[in-house]
């Protein structure tokens, strides 16, 4: 060997370095050096412009670091800078000089890997990976803020669970499925005969999936009462069926083979260490299904319609799943599961039904009675009663009460117009409604209204289930003129003079008042009603609106003779944006007396307006109340 090595001798004859003397000598030994270490692995190594990928970049959360670590460019914060990289292979360097070889997987977008070496001098990046042996320590990152994913299970199980005292049966432990695909409910049971176990609710938020070999892995965040930091909060999973690797199957909804079972190791920390299979694990788990079967479907005369919406638009009830199934969303995109479980009752004429449904918010599920009445074709109202844990006691009058549970009123999307009842010519007297609102005395009642609502809710549901809050989207009246320019706002405060029914069209209802020595004219389209108890109820479109408008509205009329000053055969009318109010609650609801003074040819007629029944009319709330209520 010693006659390969280079020396002055060697180069004596050369004159650049007989000039150079030993500073040429030098400079060729750095030549060599460098050929010896680089110089091979310039197709393979990323010398310059090293960064790790662009979707790694962001904050990530790992066990015993106590700051989030950040990726960004070049830069990963609690080891240094990258200076090369081959693959998943990354030489990273941080201020002290200390030069180390990463290899990071990514197993998800929301979760990382990663094994090192100890700090070296500067080396080439293979030989550096190559000190990296099977026994070194994997670490786990996490994305902070992560968006979640589905869950690969679905609920809803039963399950065992052993921490290491043995396996707690009895009473077995349960996991319900939430609105949210991405979580799951696990309710653990105490046993009294296993030491460590205790009862407890978990919310586990899913984060990662991904298979390593035969074995399947979660990520995930338990949110529970204990967590106060994120290592409480991740934890790593390994599952897998009984009889067999985990597959797409596990996602399915109830199936008729409730006996196969699942098998869940979860780990102690927040990393994935030691989970080597789904039985070995700080706390283990072996699920079985539960058959939830549902008994019944909503009626068909809601189901035509895919999508209904409250009448201020509010919120929108779709149903889905064979007509068993009715999702409830409002515009901040909260979410409710509606189960037909079995009907209670049922009216002779079809027209209403009682039944028991299972109702879903976030995580927490209970038992509700839904009844629902059909008003029209595409008009429908519905009230439920409030949850209960037991189906069986729904719909007892202890959780349900058909004279004071609120009407929610529904609209079929896209519903046809009709023809109004009423047909013929008003005068309008006796305003009773403060259309000259001010802002703040119109947000000061919309304050009340909310609250009044939000007591109710509390007062019915003694939980965060169901506060769906009704409010109007607007509260701006409609004003329209035939010789008018849309933008007249000084004629917002114009009174109503008289009221044409069905006269220029039988579908429409057309207001009429006096702007500015100018005829206004407010048309609605009427979509149907019904009538009950000495009430006309009419829900109505408006022909057309103000940006700030509401988008429907429901018009009460009932006999005037018990308002002070009111015609003989007069209606005493209300108009609201919210619902179908049985009694006028709203500070904004327009309300006044309307005379009939003739039909639409102008022919004289004394007498009043008979009234017009809808095919589909009905009063059967004292049917359901005999149906469902026991005597």
């Amino acid at each position: 060997m010693a006659r390969d090595r280079p020396t002055a001798r060697h180069f004596h004859n050369q004159p650049e370095l007989q000039r150079g003397g030993s500073y040429g000598l030098v400079l060729r030994w750095i030549f060599f050096v460098w050929l010896a270490n680089c110089g091979t692995l310039g197709n393979t190594v990323k010398q310059d412009g090293c960064a790790f990928p662009t979707r790694w970049q962001g904050k990530w959360f790992q066990s015993g670091v106590i700051q989030p670590i950040m990726i960004d460019g070049a830069m990963l914060s609690n080891k240094g800078r990258c200076l090369s990289s081959e693959g998943d292979k990354f030489l990273i360097v941080d201020e002290k000089g200390c030069y180390r070889c990463v290899v990071m997987h990514e197993k998800h977008i929301n979760v990382l890997q990663y094994k090192e070496t100890f700090c070296h001098r500067r080396d080439a990046l293979p030989h550096l990976c190559s000190l990296i042996n099977g026994d070194a320590l994997l670490y786990s990152m996490f994305r902070e803020n992560a968006e979640p994913v589905d869950c690969p299970l679905k609920g809803p199980f039963s399950f065992t669970y052993n921490r290491g005292h043995g396996n707690c049966k009895i009473p077995a432990s349960s996991i319900e499925s939430c609105t949210e695909d991405s979580r799951l409910l696990l309710n653990y049971q105490a046993c009294p005969d296993v030491y460590g176990s205790e009862s407890t609710v978990e919310e586990l938020e899913c984060l990662a999936t991904w298979k390593e070999g035969s074995l399947r892995f979660l990520v995930g965040k338990l949110h529970h009462n204990h967590a106060t930091s994120n290592e409480d909060r991740y934890r790593c999973f390994v599952y897998e069926k009984a009889n067999g690797i985990a597959s797409a199957a596990m996602k399915e909804g109830p199936s008729p083979a409730s006996g196969v079972e699942y098998r869940v190791a979860q780990s102690g920390d927040a990393t994935c260490n030691g989970l080597f299979s789904a039985t070995e694990g700080s706390r283990t788990m072996a699920l079985k299904r539960v058959s939830v079967r549902f008994n019944c479907q909503f009626p068909s005369w809601m189901t035509f319609s895919h999508t209904w919406h409250t009448l201020d638009f509010s919120s929108n009830y779709t149903f889905y799943q064979r007509n068993a199934t009715l999702r409830i969303t409002n515009q901040t995109g909260a979410e409710i599961k509606v189960y037909c479980v079995n009907v209670k009752a049922s009216s002779p004429s079809g027209n209403s039904v009682a039944l028991v449904a299972h109702w879903q918010h976030h995580c927490a599920s209970r038992y509700v009675c839904v009844v629902l009445y059909r008003r029209d074709t595409f008009i429908a109202e519905l009230q439920r009663g409030s949850p209960t844990s037991r189906p069986d006691e729904a719909c007892s009058p202890h959780h349900f009460n058909a004279v004071t549970a609120p009407y929610v009123t529904l609209v079929a999307s896209n519903p046809e117009s009709k023809e109004c009842p009423y047909s013929g010519k008003y005068v309008i007297s006796n305003h009773r409604h403060k259309r000259s609102y001010r802002p703040d005395e119109r947000e000061r009642n919309r304050t009340k209204r909310d609250k009044a609502m939000l007591q109710h809710n509390r007062r019915v549901n003694h939980t965060r289930l169901f506060n769906f809050s009704v409010r109007n989207m607007s509260d701006t009246p409609i004003l329209r003129s035939r010789r008018h320019s849309e933008g007249e706002i000084s004629c917002a405060g114009a009174v109503y003079n008289r009221l044409e029914v069905g006269c220029n069209s039988i579908k429409n209802m057309e207001f009429y008042s006096t702007c500015n020595n100018k005829e206004a004219i407010t048309a609605y389209t009427c979509h149907g009603g019904w009538y009950e108890n000495g009430a006309s109820f009419v829900v109505t479109t408006p022909v057309t609106r103000d940006s700030t408008a509401a988008r429907r509205y429901c018009f009460v009329s009932r006999d005037a003779r018990d308002a002070r000053d009111a015609r003989d055969g007069a209606l005493a009318v209300a108009r609201s944006a919210a619902n179908c109010e049985r009694t006028v609650s709203e500070p904004e609801a327009l309300l006044f007396d309307a005379a009939f003074t003739g039909k639409c040819q102008d022919e004289p007629n004394s007498q009043p307006l008979q009234r017009i029944s809808s095919p589909y009319i009905i009063s059967v709330a004292p049917i359901i109340i005999h149906y469902i209520i026991p005597r």
